[in-house]
């Protein structure tokens, strides 16, 4: 029996002065004040002037979407009943004296507090007495409690609540007592101060690099959904992690970082005092705090928990070209024939479900693309690979026998289940009425991993995108529709696109091996994701490429993941900038956008300067849906321009290489804004326009229409221009940039050593080619870099030590090349050319190994020394070393 209390709130305790301060007691749509009263709240209505709408200037105003209905000061919340010290921190159970306006409210819990390492802690806020889901994610369990920590942590008794401090400055890192916690079977809300109203992360959406919330309040829906990439939805991934900047005077800027580990439907609510508020509909509270204090702290210590990318095939760094429509096998060829006589480096050619007969996964169509199987053949015959495409829908309506996915999928009772059924849910998708594998089964991996095995046998693909995996349906929940339970109709649905948790996708209702969908719908991608990198590694023996449009926290894990289906405008191709940014964050790093944009038809203009950024991204990508957009169909300068930027591209592989091995292995980014690299810099903060690819390259593209100069900020540091290697002199103030249609600005920063390689055709025919080294010396004639190589397909290259690992420092008018580990000969490695760049003297000489080497020239008026025709075995000996002598 549940004894309700009658409150009231009096006008005493809704007297709120500070808006921004108020928390919204009605998240659901249309609130009334009748509707707010009954929940016992505050009802205060903004009647805000046409003027400080527009303006946003009211006296008392902290911006937009004040709520009209907040909590009250006393409104009934939880209070800490007993507190008892564990081997892992403290346990307390905490109880609520009645019931408030959600249904089923549980009013005893238990508080874990676990202070699991110095930067570390983690809240747990779950049933005292009936198990609830739990997310399905491997993390670190600490049992013992870290001795020495950077954070201190109190409780307030009645109210009950945590605070959270940073012991060398004192900043609030968390208190959750701004706001009642509420805590029902399907309704869970809880709230904390942030630190300041700058925040970076929170994804997967479509919005600037950083989340500004100093003047307005932000909604925030995670909940996968298939719908092109637009503000303010709800989109393919979902990423509960933040990164908050602290500020207070006289000290430096620090960060710290928040992960609510929940993957139920949930909004996260952002407002100006600043604050912010998770609400979930399901699942326990399981949340991490970072405390850095450096952004890339934050980010190793978020990967520590969910865990570090997977290594790439080397291949697949390379430039990759797709298109949905091809049509016809002889499209196909004519893009690869035209690519070829126009001499582009590119790696990896795709299909899309056009290439498969009648929309059926692990089939291709063998009339219109008769012959597909030798022609993946020829390309592989030429260091070439191939990737096709997947989607999890499982056609259910092919003849009995005819077709083995489903067929065998039927027979393991792999597929996801309607409510209190046997039978397959079933879904709308490409061919028609389809089946969905319920990937937390582990059944469904030795079934996924036997019928790609089957398609491999016919055409030998070397990778596997997996799309629409939302999951994807093109009917609201299933053929028949969804039940009426509170799964499906739960009390309290997030602000998720289309209203209801079965939009566009499949029944919450429905059953998966370990849960309900209403439980795990926002971990589909991850789950097929590991499936199917787990299939390829059994099938091809090699480093798995998988490349996912639906991720949740780890799935970096087991694969790439791409920004969806966006278009063809320059407003694109910015948002492009902050969501692979914030991807590198949220744990995968190999992301990229589809280049030139993949819904409308593209210019000339916007692909040329599409190209050139993409150069840059971690994963680059041409795919469209349009007309023919690769690179060999523009104009002879188009195909110039968009040439140079991908033997740029392939120039910085060994770059790239080893920065996908210092993620893998060191939980580094590969590419970072600039105000996480120059924290002290205010002139940073949110500046996604520019990005920085590890902590050495600086590209500012040119992404407005019809412009020729592009303002950009050259952080205060030593910087070269690249490819000229003239030294910049203004640095630290926003300058303009020349930046006609053949040129993107790309700067290379000073006390950093970049390898780099002759390019070749594609990757692996030129492996072989020579390398270079691009020294880039601070102010004080210093520089550091380092190169990993291996095979670039092994699995296991790193476990068995089957590779070379370099560290290159300059100091005093000295190059030493140090290799670390040397057990990958298989291909050689030898050095040809080292540009050093920042030399102030006349060079006079310049000794390799001892010995006088006489192939070198200075640029007196760039300052730079290019020694060349070195061939050096780069294995020859442990340290070797390149020294010059200068004028004095």
């Amino acid at each position: 029996m549940i004894l309700f209390i009658v409150w009231s709130a009096s006008a005493q305790q809704c007297d709120q002065p500070l808006k921004a301060a108020r928390f919204d007691c009605h998240p659901e749509p249309s609130v009334t004040s009748e509707k707010c009263l009954a929940r016992k709240c505050c009802w205060q209505p903004q009647m805000r002037s046409m003027i400080q709408l527009f303006k946003n200037t009211s006296s008392n105003s902290a911006g937009i979407n004040v709520p009209s209905c907040y909590y009250p000061r006393d409104f009934p919340t939880y209070q800490v009943k007993t507190n008892e010290p564990t081997a892992f921190g403290q346990r307390l159970t905490i109880i609520k004296q009645q019931s408030t306006y959600m249904p089923n409210e549980i009013l005893s819990l238990t508080v874990d507090l676990i202070y699991e390492t110095a930067q570390r802690f983690r809240l747990r806020i779950y049933d005292s007495t009936k198990k609830r889901f739990e997310v399905p994610l491997s993390v670190p369990v600490i049992q013992t409690k870290v001795n020495v920590t950077d954070y201190d942590v109190s409780i307030s008794q009645k109210p009950f609540a945590i605070l959270v401090k940073r012991k060398s400055t004192g900043i609030t890192l968390f208190d959750s007592s701004v706001s009642p916690l509420i805590y029902a079977d399907q309704f869970i809300r809880f709230s904390s101060y942030l630190s300041s109203p700058f925040l970076y992360g929170l994804g997967e959406h479509r919005q600037p690099l950083l989340i500004n919330v100093t003047n307005e309040w932000r909604k925030l829906t995670f909940w996968t959904r298939d719908t092109p990439p637009v503000q303010n939805n709800n989109l393919y991934g979902v990423h509960a992690f933040h990164i908050n900047l602290e500020k207070k005077n006289n000290t430096p800027n620090n960060f710290h970082g928040q992960f609510f580990l929940n993957s139920n439907a949930m909004d996260i609510d952002l407002q100006p005092l600043p604050a912010i508020t998770y609400t979930t509909v399901g699942g326990i509270i399981d949340l991490y705090l970072f405390t850095g204090p450096t952004a890339q702290d934050v980010i190793q210590q978020y990967w520590d928990v969910i865990g570090k990318p997977t290594m790439p095939p080397y291949w697949s760094l390379g430039f990759h070209l797709c298109r949905y429509a091809y049509n016809s096998i002889d499209n196909l060829r004519a893009v690869i024939k035209r690519m070829h006589d126009a001499q582009f480096p590119y790696d990896v050619q795709w299909t899309d479900i056009d290439a498969m007969s009648s929309h059926l996964d692990f089939t291709y169509d063998k009339t219109t693309f008769n012959g597909l199987p030798d022609l993946v053949r020829s390309l592989q015959s030429e260091g070439k690979h191939y990737v096709n495409i997947i989607d999890p829908g499982i056609s259910s309506t092919q003849p009995s026998g005819s077709y083995a996915p489903y067929d065998d999928g039927l027979k393991r009772a792999i597929f996801m289940t309607k409510f209190n059924s046997t039978e397959p849910i079933i879904g709308k998708v490409w061919p028609g009425l389809t089946a969905f594998p319920d990937f937390t089964n582990e059944n469904s991996i030795e079934w996924w991993t036997n019928v790609a095995a089957t398609f491999h046998d016919i055409i030998p693909f070397d990778g596997i995108w997996i799309d629409m995996n939302e999951p994807s349906n093109f009917v609201d929940g299933s053929h028949i529709g969804c039940t009426n339970n509170s799964l499906d109709n739960p009390p309290f649905v997030p602000h998720v696109l289309g209203n209801t948790l079965y939009a566009f996708t499949v029944c919450p209702s429905a059953q998966q091996a370990l849960s309900s969908h209403y439980n795990l719908h926002n971990m589909y991608g991850y789950f097929e994701a590991r499936a199917t990198n787990l299939a390829l590694k059994t099938i091809r023996h090699k480093r798995p490429f998988v490349l996912s449009r639906s991720s949740f926290a780890g799935s970096g894990q087991f694969t790439a993941h791409w920004t969806g289906d966006n278009n063809s405008t320059f407003e694109d191709m910015y948002f492009s900038i902050p969501a692979i940014i914030s991807f590198n964050m949220f744990g995968i790093p190999n992301t990229g956008a589809d280049i030139c944009g993949f819904g409308l038809d593209t210019t000339e203009e916007l692909c040329t300067r599409w190209m050139q950024l993409g150069a840059f991204y971690p994963f680059m990508r041409n795919h469209n849906a349009g007309k023919d957009q690769d690179p060999a169909v523009f104009s002879w300068t188009a195909q110039q321009i968009m040439k140079q930027a991908l033997l740029m591209r392939y120039s910085f592989i060994p770059f790239w290489y080893t920065l996908h091995h210092q993620a893998a292995m060191a939980s580094k980014t590969l590419v970072q804004p600039l105000h996480f690299e120059f924290p002290d810099d205010d002139n940073t903060i949110g500046i996604d326009q520019q990005f920085l690819i590890g902590r050495a390259i600086l590209v500012s593209p040119n992404l407005v229409s019809n412009t020729t100069v592009v303002h950009a900020y050259i952080p205060q540091d030593v910087w070269y221009e690249f490819p000229s290697g003239s030294q910049v002199k203004d640095v630290g103030i926003f300058t303009d940039l020349d930046a006609p249609l053949e040129k993107i600005n790309v700067h290379i920063r000073g006390n950093f050593i970049i390898p780099m390689q002759i390019p070749g055709d594609n990757l692996m025919m030129g492996r072989g080619n020579p390398f270079t080294l691009l020294v880039a010396q601070s102010m004080s004639g210093n520089a550091t870099g380092n190169l990993f190589w291996d095979d670039g397909d092994s699995i296991d290259s790193i476990e068995t030590k089957t590779y070379n690992y370099f560290e290159f420092s300059c100091s005093l008018n000295t190059l030493t090349m140090n290799a670390i580990v040397a057990n990958y000969k298989d291909s050689p490695m030898r050095l040809e050319l080292i540009r050093i760049l920042g030399v102030s003297k006349t060079v006079m000489s310049v000794n390799v190994n001892g010995k006088e080497h006489k192939d070198f020239y200075y640029n007196i008026p760039d300052q730079i020394l290019v020694v060349h025709s070195l061939d050096m075995d780069m294995l020859a000996q442990s340290i070797q070393k390149i020294e010059w002598t200068t004028a004095h």
